[in-house]
C-alpha cells in the first residue's frame, strides 16, 4: 500500500531568505507509487522542479503551479527507483533529493 510522504519547505534562519527542504521523516524510505507532497511553511512562494540530466529544471514534472504560502502541493507519485533531484525554479539556490529505493518483493 503506498505511503504518503511530506517535504516541509521552511524558513531558513541561517541564510535568509533562502528556505530548506525538511522532509517529514528525515530520511523516508520512498517506493515506486509512494505520494509525496510539499508543505510550504514560508512566506513566499516556491516551485520545487526536477533537475534533467543537463541541470535544466522541467517545472511540470512535479506541479504546474507555484506552491503558495502555507498551502501544500498536490501529490506527486514517482513511477520509478533512483535519485531524483530538483530545485526551487524561482530560486536555484534551494535544492534537495528524494531517492527512491525499490519496493521489497
Amino acid at each position: 500500500m503506498p505511503l504518503s510522504w511530506t517535504i516541509n519547505i521552511n524558513p531558513n534562519p541561517a541564510k535568509p531568505p533562502l528556505v530548506c527542504f525538511d522532509p517529514d521523516p528525515p530520511h523516508p524510505q520512498i517506493e515506486p507509487g509512494d505520494q509525496i507532497i510539499w508543505a510550504n511553511n514560508d512566506t513566499q512562494a516556491h516551485w520545487p522542479g526536477l533537475q534533467n540530466s543537463n541541470g535544466t529544471i522541467n517545472e511540470t514534472f512535479f506541479m504546474p503551479n507555484q506552491i503558495a504560502p502555507h498551502s501544500s502541493s498536490p501529490a506527486f507519485a514517482p513511477s520509478s527507483s533512483g535519485t531524483l533531484n530538483y530545485t526551487c525554479s524561482l530560486h536555484p539556490d534551494e535544492k534537495g533529493a528524494i531517492q527512491v529505493i525499490a519496493a521489497d518483493s
